[in-house]
């Protein structure tokens, strides 16, 4: 048999459908031929078909026949049930379609209407969060709260030494104390009580003035003298040299020769002459150059004896004070308070309230650390008359300045912060009682 419409050549005469084009062949139903469909129907096979066959072949076309003869013979719809696919078969079952296109059946669906009468499964709540509990805002625990006190406390100390550290590198240094010193009061500075006595009585027995002048000068002559000489230009330079070694790690290391205290002496040659009425000799500085290194006076004032009674090694000062420590401590602090965001979870009020404390209370403390640390030590002096209280209210007033400034600005900055906080705390009330 040949398909007129594909073409397909098929020796199988038991065929009912096309297997290339799906055309019908023969009749299901009644086994006849479609002679429509078949091309070049052989004569021989008519011929060999028993009479009885083809008379009722005939008899059966022309009972088919009617207006419709010259249309393709579709067979009636088969009400049989569609075949179910069994675990048996490998292959699941064939359908037809409209459009001639063989179709697997999904034998594994169910039918639409199986669950038509039962309701759709309940969702579980804690799957599937509702959307208040979406909206409803995260509190931050008591734990949470209470690890980021202590991690912005920590963070304050490291910003408050920042600050002081800073102060003192700014103010305490060569040049500032230069003019600090030249400008002292004279007598502020030789009447200043050390180790017991004035500074001017410690200086005249440690060089032995009586001795070298032969008793022309006392103890008050020799105070009036001192006050009259250039004695604060030579302890500003002294100090000059002291600072830039111990701060800033420039050149050797300092001290206060015998050789230098005497040519302090002889340039004062002529205010000597005036004040004692004794021309000193040459022989007198030898004496006063004798005195001062029997009593050790010089090695009093080196840098190594001074950090040795401190237990301190002054030398190291430098590297505190470098502006590299500095870097480092200002950047814990700064990380330590992005350590308190992410404790509190991002909340903003938090947030603010932490870091506003932090900078508001270093800052206070900056600011009154600058003034125990100049108008302490002046009120110390003025009860004590300790040298060393009034050299450290003076040297230390610029670095105290600078420490109170930015304290201040410090101070300042954590009050905005904080009131910027209650700003918004009120408008989340307000917003709270409007949609109410």
């Amino acid at each position: 048999m040949i398909c007129k419409k594909c073409n397909a050549e098929y020796n199988d005469d038991s065929l009912y459908f096309c297997i290339g084009c799906g055309s019908m062949l023969k009749n299901p139903t009644t086994g006849e031929i479609v002679k429509e469909n078949l091309a070049d129907f052989p004569d021989e096979e008519i011929e060999n078909t028993p009479t009885e066959e083809i008379t009722d072949f005939s008899d059966s076309i022309d009972d088919t026949t009617d207006d419709t003869a010259n249309e393709a013979v579709l067979p009636p719809p088969i009400q049989e049930e569609s075949p179910v696919y069994s675990p048996e078969t490998e292959i699941p079952p064939i359908t037809e379609t409209a459009d001639d296109t063989p179709k697997y059946q999904d034998s594994f669906s169910e039918p639409e209407h199986k669950w038509d009468s039962f309701p759709p499964p309940e969702q579980d709540s804690t799957d599937a969060p509702t959307a208040v509990e979406k909206n409803a805002p995260v509190k931050t625990g008591a734990g949470r709260l209470t690890g980021a006190f202590f991690v912005s406390l920590l963070a304050g100390i490291f910003l408050f030494a920042a600050c002081v550290l800073f102060s003192l590198k700014l103010g305490f240094n060569g040049d500032n104390l230069h003019e600090t010193i030249s400008n002292m009061e004279p007598w502020s500075a030789v009447n200043a009580e050390y180790n017991g006595m004035s500074l001017s009585d410690n200086l005249y027995y440690e060089a032995g003035f009586d001795k070298a002048t032969h008793g022309f000068a006392d103890k008050t002559e020799f105070a009036l003298y001192m006050a009259k000489s250039d004695f604060n230009d030579f302890c500003a330079d002294k100090v000059r040299q002291y600072a830039d070694y111990i701060i800033d790690g420039l050149g050797k290391e300092p001290t206060i020769t015998e050789n230098e205290i005497v040519d302090f002496f002889m340039g004062n040659h002529e205010i000597a002459k005036e004040t004692f009425g004794y021309d000193m000799l040459t022989a007198d500085y030898n004496s006063i150059r004798s005195s001062l290194s029997d009593k050790g006076t010089a090695e009093k004032f080196s840098v190594s004896k001074i950090g040795w009674e401190m237990k301190f090694r002054l030398e190291n000062v430098k590297y505190i004070l470098s502006y590299l420590t500095l870097g480092i401590i200002t950047g814990a602090a700064v990380l330590l308070l992005i350590w308190v965001v992410f404790i509190v979870n991002h909340k903003g009020s938090h947030v603010l309230g932490f870091i506003g404390n932090t900078l508001a209370y270093s800052g206070l403390a900056a600011i009154l650390t600058a003034i125990a640390a100049s108008a302490g030590a002046a009120l110390t002096y003025t009860a004590t008359g300790d040298f060393l209280c009034y050299l450290s209210s003076t040297l230390l007033l610029p670095s105290a300045i600078y420490c109170a400034c930015i304290g201040f600005t410090l101070f300042v900055a954590g009050i905005i912060i904080k009131k910027v906080k209650k700003n918004l705390k009120i408008k989340a009330k307000i917003r709270q009682a409007v949609n109410r």
